[in-house]
């Protein structure tokens, strides 16, 4: 145990923590059931054990003696493995720390070496692109924010009339981590292929889910990212199917887009993560219905997911999300609701433009790994804690219950 902890690095011992559907977090004591593996997938043993392994070797891959040369075969072949999965040749995989970095250097990459171009993205990107498409607007660059529907998918059409003469760029996620939209890609791909657009997707999240053919979609810049897949934090990358059209954003020894040492034992992780990842999607959709049904017994309750993923987003009416936080601490799961401050996420206000929705928002997600009993048990406990809350004097003031909804308007999604 003591080598163990020797090798592995702070971002790894995190994901530790959540390396099984229940975990014990050091400071919670009781048992957790983890239902948020959309922000980070449970650790993949054999990746952990071939990081372990590797972060053991002495050397530097860019280098140019014998150690460095081992090295250096291990990023080979792990790009080779990483490139085979999508389509593509390794040597157009460059890996980053993680998928944030990624989506900069691909769409800061296109910005900078088309200046004051024009970009076209959607409302409900990560906001690893839509922080950056702000801040190049900032800089003299027009971007337009595409609409989505109530299921968040982008309009083909409207995409299609928004290009520009000077349009350089369209990024466009594949799959949406709040909501689990799986957009049309491929039809993006090809009005992309036929304007002469480098089209970039954002696939942190579908990356191994979903069949994905660099070629087939016109794809020419794909985001993957390793902790999604069960790897270590700390590794990602970028496919870029013509590194030439990018400026580079950052200055150093080592490649052109993310110079510096390289992170081999990470990256020999990253490819053992791919090609030992498994996602059933029989069991995802059995999960899916399951949890959506159980969720749907509960009053004033709005599912904001559409289709059958490993996400679902559900609003909650008549409740905060600070008071369900503190009812139900043996579940863990993401959460975005405006009575904590933060107000909607761009996702949710590009879905509700109209406000429908109730203020308090909760993500569960989950792997083929947990039974569909454990997801029921949850909706049954958060149902239970809802009607508790709602007993309770002006627990739920100011937070409104979705009366305007009522219409059907969102009960289609379920």
């Amino acid at each position: 145990m003591e080598k163990i902890r020797i090798c592995i690095s702070f971002a790894a011992v995190g994901l530790l923590l959540t390396s099984c559907t229940t975990s014990t977090p050091e400071k919670l004591g009781d048992p957790v059931t983890f239902l948020d593996s959309a922000a980070s997938s449970p650790i993949n043993e054999a990746a952990l054990s071939k990081f372990n392994d590797v972060c053991r070797r002495d050397g530097n891959s860019s280098g140019i003696n014998p150690h460095a040369k081992a090295l250096a075969a291990i990023e080979n072949e792990s790009a080779a493995i990483i490139s085979k999965k999508i389509n593509a040749r390794p040597d157009q995989i460059f890996f980053t720390s993680s998928a944030t970095m990624a989506n900069n250097i691909a769409i800061l990459g296109i910005a900078y070496a088309n200046p004051g171009c024009h970009i076209i993205t959607s409302k409900i990107e990560h906001k690893s692109v839509t922080n950056v498409c702000k801040h190049l607007e900032s800089q003299g660059y027009t971007v337009t924010y595409l609409d989505v529907d109530r299921l968040g998918r982008v309009d083909i059409d409207k995409l299609y009339k928004g290009i520009q003469k000077n349009t350089q760029l369209i990024t466009i996620q594949m799959f949406n981590s709040e909501i689990g939209t799986l957009q049309n890609v491929k039809a993006i791909g090809e009005i992309a292929k036929k304007r002469g657009i480098p089209f970039h997707s954002d696939a942190a999240q579908a990356f191994c889910r979903y069949d994905i053919n660099v070629d087939e979609l016109n794809v020419d810049l794909l985001t993957i990212s390793g902790h999604k897949i069960g790897t270590p934090t700390g590794v990602a990358a970028l496919y870029a199917r013509d590194v030439s059209k990018l400026q580079p954003i950052l200055f150093g020894s080592g490649e052109r887009l993310f110079p510096g040492t390289k992170p081999t034992a990470l990256i020999a992780a990253l490819a053992v993560a791919v090609e030992h990842f498994q996602f059933d999607k029989t069991k995802i959709e059995k999960n899916y219905n399951a949890l959506v049904s159980a969720l749907l017994k509960i009053k004033d309750v709005y599912i904001n997911s559409s289709s059958p993923s490993h996400v679902v987003s559900v609003s909650i009416g008549g409740v905060l999300l600070k008071d369900l936080l503190e009812r139900i601490k043996d579940y863990s799961f993401s959460a975005g609701c405006s009575c904590l401050g933060q107000g909607k996420s761009n996702v949710l206000e590009a879905i509700d433009p109209d406000g429908l929705l109730p203020v308090c928002t909760i993500r569960l997600s989950f792997t083929d790994r947990v039974d569909e009993t454990v997801l029921v048990k949850f909706a049954q406990k958060l149902e239970e804690v809802v009607r508790e809350l709602r007993k309770e004097k002006d627990i739920g003031a100011g937070c409104p219950s979705g009366e305007k909804g009522k219409a059907g308007y969102f009960g289609v999604l379920a």
